[in-house]
């Protein structure tokens, strides 16, 4: 993908791997629509972008919510008069605890930020990107904890990341092809998301009164956001599906397949048969049936 002259949103877009996602877009010639939940965060990145020579705009935005995220779609297709990319990055960390001692705000409000915002912003742009007909990126923002790295203490963490790698490896097989998907699954960064309960939203039980130690070092070892971002971008021209910086992730993600694959072994061998279960030619089938035949009318 010619990334030169086209236009992104992308959410979370204020601080962390946001920022530097829109910088290097910038660099690369697209416009941008900076989205935050701090409208003053976005409308700053949005102002360095302009240094690179490209129209940006910042837009006040809580993904939580779906008219705020349709609003933020509106806007950008007002500025830009199309838009090719959207990067669903807003994400959240909860304070880190064992997942029995989580609170049920703490489980709203990862799942509504992580998980909710990105299915708000497919909602808005995929059906605009669909009907464009012109070739057209989703890229999700998840983590290696998607892959198979528990992050102990950060469970739902580590639960919303698993369903956007789910939410990512569907919408890539019911998209048409010009239309790509990609899920970003970088591991220790150097962001603020150790912060982000201190912009935590009143309804999911207001911002926290101390930031986390545990939090701040991982900041300090981090992999830099500006190397996420440029190796994040060569990926998204090239169209592929997963994006990964982190290596020593393979290792724990190998370990999850071995021990799937024992578990098959001894469990569930192939056998003959048993390919009449097989979801996937099933609901294809399904998908061909007239709306009628699969509702059971007439």
């Amino acid at each position: 993908m010619d990334l030169n002259g086209s236009s992104a949103v992308v959410t979370g877009g204020g601080n962390g791997i946001g920022k530097a996602l829109c910088l290097a877009l910038a660099s690369e010639g697209v416009n941008l629509a900076v989205a935050d939940i701090d409208g003053a965060a976005a409308q700053a990145v949005a102002e360095e972008a302009k240094g690179a020579g490209v129209v940006a705009i910042g837009v006040a935005t809580d993904v939580t919510s779906e008219d705020s995220v349709n609003a933020l779609a509106d806007a950008a297709w007002e500025a830009f008069g199309t838009v090719a990319i959207l990067v669903n990055n807003a994400g959240v960390m909860h304070p880190t605890a064992p997942l029995a001692t989580t609170s049920a705000a703490d489980f709203d409000w990862v799942f509504a930020v992580n998980v909710r915002g990105a299915m708000n912003g497919i909602r808005a742009f995929v059906p605009r990107f669909i009907a464009s007909g012109q070739e057209s990126r989703v890229v999700n923002t998840a983590s290696e904890h998607a892959l198979g790295v528990p992050h102990i203490g950060g469970g739902l963490y580590t639960a919303s990341k698993h369903a956007l790698l789910g939410l990512s490896d569907v919408l890539r097989r019911e998209v048409p092809e010009h239309v790509k998907v990609s899920v970003l699954c970088p591991g220790i960064v150097a962001s603020t998301l150790w912060r982000a309960s201190e912009r935590r939203q009143a309804d999911f039980g207001g911002a926290a009164s101390a930031p986390e130690a545990a939090g701040a070092f991982m900041d300090q070892i981090g992999m830099p956001a500006d190397e996420v971002a440029a190796h994040a971008i060569k990926r998204i021209k090239a169209g592929d599906f997963h994006i990964v910086t982190h290596p020593h992730a393979v290792g724990i993600a190998r370990a999850r397949w071995d021990e799937l694959k024992g578990a098959f072994a001894a469990q569930a061998p192939r056998r003959e048969g048993d390919a009449k279960y097989d979801l996937e030619p099933i609901m294809r089938q399904l998908m061909a049936q007239p709306t009628t035949q699969q509702g059971g009318g007439s």
